[in-house]
């Protein structure tokens, strides 16, 4: 059996998070797909898919013991703190000292820092709240990677990002990431690199409500879809 797991819009339409299903015939991700979207009258157009929390390809194999996830285009647990890098998907509140705590060390002479918050009035309506879900474990690997990828690009330096999930309302700090590194240039174009680059790849889902009620946020797809 594979387990099978769905996310905002998909969770919602389905009414379900989770669900075992047998193996499919081929044994790919696409055709595991024909299959969920047959059970539960869904459609996976535009979804990206993930197979034991990493992002595949529609035509990858897949096996007995498998956890698929199929993630609507995003819009852009506990954590786990390294020596290099702290990331976290939380629902706790965020806050920039805690991300000035990790990142300011004595061989280290700048610190760049980025907080998104909850706008509204957004597109000419007024913003009540916004709901985040997030895929918690592939959402702080992804996280890592794009640390990776930051210190690939303007060398040394370390990292700290957090997102918030849950109800938030406007004025909340939705996101915080922050750079640390012995250069002030390294720091601003390594923030500027993980935001952009995360807002297109990170597994978290916006359900914005409005004065015209609730809607899901358009989102991006970094990856190959159905």
């Amino acid at each position: 059996m594979i387990t099978v797991v769905l996310f905002a819009r998909l969770k919602r339409e389905a009414g379900l998070e989770q669900v075992q299903m047998p193996l499919p015939s081929p044994p790919t991700v696409r055709a595991l797909a024909a299959g969920v979207e047959a059970q539960f009258s869904l459609s996976l157009k535009g979804c990206m898919v993930a197979v034991n929390e990493q992002y595949a390809d529609p035509e990858q194999t897949v096996a007995d013991g498998d956890e698929v996830a199929f993630l609507p285009p995003v819009a852009g647990g506990s954590g786990e703190e390294a020596a290099t890098d702290f990331v976290q998907v939380t629902d706790r509140e965020l806050h920039l000292e805690q991300a000035s705590a990790f990142l300011v060390r004595p061989g280290y002479g700048a610190q760049a820092y980025f907080v998104g918050t909850v706008r509204s009035p957004n597109l000419g309506k007024v913003v009540e709240y916004i709901e985040y879900e997030g895929y918690a474990p592939m959402a702080e690997k992804v996280m890592r990677e794009a640390a990776d990828r930051a210190r690939e690009r303007h060398g040394e330096l370390n990292a700290y990002i957090q997102h918030r999930t849950g109800r938030l309302t406007p004025g909340q700090a939705s996101i915080l990431i922050g750079v640390g590194s012995p250069h002030r240039r390294a720091a601003l174009e390594a923030c500027d690199f993980l935001i952009e680059h995360l807002k297109v790849v990170l597994p978290v889902w916006k359900l914005e409500g409005d004065e015209d009620g609730e809607h899901w946020v358009k989102g991006q797809a970094g990856f190959q879809t159905l």
